[in-house]
């Protein structure tokens, strides 16, 4: 009986969890990420804004859940908030991500690509960005984010995520 019954609680419990995250028109948990390169990158975001470093920011690497994105992908998993993003915007204007690529922290390691700020793309998101974009972003970056603040600036990748020359 004991069994059934934490069964029922458990699945009671990851239900109400499941209906916490799903999105509505005023609410949005999570950002879809587009990885149009050639090559996997890891994602990362940050609450930290004007602080652009790494120092604040986890090992991609090493999280409890996974933040690559291959090649031509979407994932809608690797940027989540437990509060709306919304309600994320009341204390702070900006919401930094972080595009990493999955070569260079798997030959370089978190602690060089932290200590040498090899970040690929930063962008520092506004809430009207987001909703401008209808919560998708992409690396690398679309025409319709080429007015969004980023490092480094728009056009500097090619389609597949190869630098210009």
């Amino acid at each position: 009986m004991k069994k059934k019954f934490f069964l029922i609680i458990g699945s009671c419990l990851f239900f109400t969890a499941m209906t916490c995250t799903r999105d509505t028109d005023d609410e949005h948990h999570r950002i879809s990420f587009y990885n149009g390169s050639a090559y996997n990158v890891f994602v990362a975001q940050s609450y930290d804004y004007p602080d652009t470093s790494l120092w604040h920011t986890q090992n991609v690497m090493t999280l409890g859940w996974n933040l690559e994105v291959g090649a031509h992908n979407y994932n809608n998993e690797v940027l989540i908030s437990r509060g709306s993003y919304e309600s994320k915007f009341i204390s702070m204007d900006t919401l930094i991500v972080f595009v990493f690529n999955s070569d260079t922290l798997s030959s370089r390691g978190w602690d060089y690509v932290k200590d040498h700020n090899n970040v690929t793309q930063r962008y520092d998101l506004s809430l009207s960005n987001l909703r401008n974009l209808n919560w998708r972003i992409a690396f690398p970056p679309t025409e319709e984010m080429r007015n969004i603040k980023m490092w480094p600036p728009y056009g500097t990748y090619d389609s597949l995520g190869h630098p210009n020359n």
